[in-house]
């Protein structure tokens, strides 16, 4: 009888682990993001490079009808240059809808903490955590330092020679990078405490956006009068 209970254990178990996971996929989306960034930077800076070392101009914009004016002036091929910036457009636009995409589904699973530092802060957390549970149950002292893995692997290293990291993704936040640099670090720790809870609310169903929001603006208000009131 036991036995025959355990089989039926370990089957359901291998289904479920056979089973498509929303996590994964929206992880794996963020991977796929990054890569096509990566690209598009490399074809940015190519054509940076292909502009002011064979034409000699000093413009940004690919574009630029200074650009075609000089290939055609030295009579270089110009259908070559406009297909690279075809793909390069290309590129940009699949860039800007995939990370639309990848926030739309950020905000419909972690409403309360898109709310209180945006929905891409919240992928990128994802993404470095790897799964749901992860990020989750992750302390909030995990969550202020997630995306500072170097740094802290240094500060452990050298055996508290070297400080720790006060704060990591969370920096991208304006609540953070706003505050004068002596004080990033007090406002991390505030804020990963409420994405911690707002996380978990997330995975319950429960709204508790306006609440922690306001929590942390009394609490970036209180440490941006401390900024000021004693200049760096």
């Amino acid at each position: 009888m036991r036995d025959d209970l355990k089989k039926k254990f370990l089957k359901k178990l291998e289904r479920k682990l056979q089973e498509p996971s929303e996590d994964q996929y929206i992880v794996n989306l963020i991977r796929a993001y990054y890569d096509l960034k990566d690209t598009q930077n490399l074809f940015e800076e190519r054509l940076q490079e292909w502009i002011k070392n064979s034409m000699y101009l000093d413009v940004k914009d690919p574009k630029d009808p200074q650009v075609y004016e000089s290939i055609r002036k030295h009579g270089f091929d110009e259908s070559v240059y406009r297909e690279f910036v075809d793909i390069y457009d290309v590129i940009r636009r699949e860039e800007r809808q995939i990370r639309q995409k990848i926030e739309q589904l950020i905000q419909s699973r972690f409403p309360n903490s898109s709310y209180l530092v945006g929905p891409f802060i919240v992928a990128m957390m994802l993404e470095k955590m790897g799964s749901y549970d992860k990020l989750v149950n992750a302390p909030a002292s995990t969550i202020q330092v997630i995306g500072a893995e170097k740094a802290l692997f240094k500060h452990i290293r050298s055996k508290g020679k070297i400080k720790p990291p006060k704060h990591g993704i969370l920096y991208l936040s304006p609540w953070v990078n706003r505050l004068p640099k002596r004080l990033r670090g007090k406002m991390a720790r505030t804020l990963a405490s409420k994405l911690s809870i707002a996380m978990k609310a997330d995975m319950a169903g429960r709204d508790i956006k306006e609440e922690l929001y306001n929590k942390i603006r009394k609490r970036y208000e209180e440490l941006e009068k401390e900024g000021k009131n004693r200049k760096d």
